[in-house]
């Protein structure tokens, strides 16, 4: 082979950039084969890194529940070391605790 008809070959973008961005999703032709995602198609997947999952999507919807309140709170090593050991949702259960906790020892 001739060494002048080898070599890199670089590609030419020939995107119009700026009409994709000005697009709009009603804009989109339907394609069967590759139709719009909904939220619940989204629901459990998982991304990963070859076979590693390094991420889930959890329900993106209305919470059904009330919206707990973000904090820092300091437990002891034991205290944390027993929640923890009790896998996922240990927090979930640390705020059941408390709720306990509460009911039993009411202030008036």
């Amino acid at each position: 082979m001739n060494k002048s008809t080898t070599g890199k070959i670089t590609p030419i973008n020939q995107t119009d950039w700026a009409k994709i961005a000005a697009m709009q999703d009603e804009d989109i032709t339907y394609d069967v084969d590759n139709p719009m995602t909904t939220e619940a198609d989204w629901d459990g997947a998982a991304m990963k890194v070859g076979d590693k999952v390094i991420g889930t999507v959890r329900g993106r919807g209305k919470q059904k529940k009330p919206t707990k309140i973000p904090t820092t709170l300091r437990l002891s090593p034991e205290v944390m070391a027993y929640f923890k050991a009790t896998g996922e949702g240990w927090q979930t259960r640390v705020d059941a605790a408390l709720r306990e906790y509460i009911q039993a020892n009411p202030t008036h």
